[in-house]
């Protein structure tokens, strides 16, 4: 984003990523020095008190309270 022309019209940006996109942790799995920090077990898992970034817990919601209910359907275009 800081790469992008500036506007009068611009506001908290900073602010929008965060409400946006809850957690960052993932972007950690692109660091090739970091390797393994998706495990659990990971010292640097647990002393940053990450989510589990394991494959399988990709798509396990945050807040469960907040989740899409699987009930609801899907729109059509």
């Amino acid at each position: 984003m800081a790469a992008l022309p500036e506007d009068r019209r611009d506001f908290g940006w900073e602010a929008a990523s965060e409400e946006l996109f809850e957690d960052g942790d993932v972007l950690m799995l692109f660091d090739q020095s970091l390797d393994g920090i998706e495990d659990s077990g990971n010292e640097s898992n647990q002393a940053l008190g990450m989510v589990n970034l394991a494959p399988v817990d990709w798509f396990t919601a945050f807040d469960a309270d907040f989740a899409r209910d699987p009930g609801r359907g899907f729109r059509n275009p």
